[in-house]
């Protein structure tokens, strides 16, 4: 509200006013810090159900699961984080102190590495969509560009990428501590309070990570690649023109195509849960700090729809598996046929329990019978036992 110093309220402007500095929190906060906890649960759940389906031989050794993997680690990663921050944030609602005591070096890792992750989520989406461009649009070169080693080279790139970048973490990162607190108890992890801090995590954070790399590159790549996409499948999709193949060559065709409008719905939807928190994000900072528009209607309606966004966002990091399910039968298949294996060898297993004892019991009578042959054998008949004096 530093914006609006000097300027005359109306009364609604001044009930607006007190609703965004208001202590009792926002229906939307409730909203965002509570669906974030559902979420959590809905995605880490789904998210180690991916690990599981993907991780099998008939998956694995495609090029496309290779990202699928790495999306399922970052994204439960990023749910993590923010889960840990919704819980941080309720228990300073309640008890009115944080819920994670950090170590100034500790501040510094947890936002490097959280940060890390949502780079890399989004990245590994764009990685996603142009291998899929490759395969539909230049099947030749996709035999060797399309591979599993590649895929694991440009995962690994990703990740050495915002490694770099999320470095500036570790000096505008550290303790935020009021004044009159002698422990660290009251201290918040953020950017530290400096001149030269702040305007570093601005043009960093803001104008480079948040419009740049998370908004606009990904935006515009993902579109364009969603649209080239789009037009093969729908002038090829019914693989009608495939006489001249066999039959194997055209099953492996349709496969691709559908794996191929799979991903292509996943990274739609990645940008419609995404894109519009980015872009409020942005529109908020320049709102309110770059232009410095003083309209408090706006600045608290931006202030709730952020909440909400945040939580679309959120939605983006614990769905990618149900998307699979809804939209790939293959996926579907692999998941049924998992659980049908894993009941099968549990049974398998009781089954051999039972072989293994009725086998001992048989082992053990064979063995007794052998060895009263071999005690009787060399005995004369009129001294052998009969069946009457047993």
């Amino acid at each position: 509200m530093s914006s609006c110093k000097g300027v005359n309220f109306t009364s609604a402007d001044v009930a607006y006013a007190n609703k965004i500095q208001s202590e009792h929190k926002s229906w939307a906060w409730w909203l965002n810090n509570l669906g974030t906890l559902v979420v959590f649960v809905i995605g880490f759940c789904g998210n180690i159900l991916c690990l599981l389906v993907l991780w099998r031989r008939r998956l694995r050794r495609n090029s496309y699961t290779q990202y699928l993997i790495a999306l399922a680690f970052v994204d439960t990663g990023a749910i993590l984080a923010e889960v840990l921050s919704a819980l941080d944030e309720l228990h300073q609602e309640e008890y009115k102190k944080v819920l994670i005591q950090h170590s100034n070096m500790s501040c510094k890792v947890y936002n490097y590495i959280r940060y890390i992750f949502y780079s890399m989520s989004s990245w590994i989406i764009v990685a996603l969509a142009v291998e899929r461009l490759v395969a539909i649009r230049c099947p030749l070169w996709a035999k060797n560009i399309c591979t599993v080693v590649n895929a694991r080279r440009i995962i690994f790139i990703i990740l050495l990428f915002t490694m770099i970048i999320q470095s500036y973490q570790f000096v505008i990162k550290g303790l935020d501590c009021m004044p009159s607190s002698s422990s660290t108890e009251g201290c918040r992890c953020k950017t530290i309070r400096n001149h030269e801090y702040l305007r570093l995590d601005v043009i960093l954070t803001v104008y480079v990570w948040r419009v740049v790399l998370m908004t606009l590159l990904p935006l515009t790549i993902i579109i364009t690649v969603n649209v080239l996409i789009m037009s093969k499948l729908f002038n090829e999709g019914s693989l009608l023109d495939h006489t001249n193949t066999t039959c194997n060559a055209q099953r492996k065709m349709k496969l691709v195509y559908k794996i191929s409008r799979m991903l292509v719905i996943v990274t739609s939807v990645y940008l419609v849960l995404h894109v519009p928190g980015s872009s409020l994000d942005i529109i908020k900072f320049m709102y309110i700090t770059v232009f410095r528009i003083c309209n408090v209607k706006w600045q608290y309606y931006i202030h709730i729809s952020h909440d909400i966004f945040d939580l679309l966002t959120n939605f983006n990091y614990g769905i990618n598996f149900y998307l699979y399910i809804i939209s790939g039968k293959h996926i579907r298949n692999e998941l049924v046929r998992a659980f049908k294996h894993s009941s099968l060898r549990s049974k398998s297993s009781v089954r051999n329990g039972k072989n293994h004892r009725s086998s001992y019991y048989m082992s053990s009578y064979v063995h007794g019978s052998r060895y009263n042959q071999a005690r009787y054998s060399n005995t004369p008949l009129s001294r052998r036992p009969t069946a009457s004096s047993m």
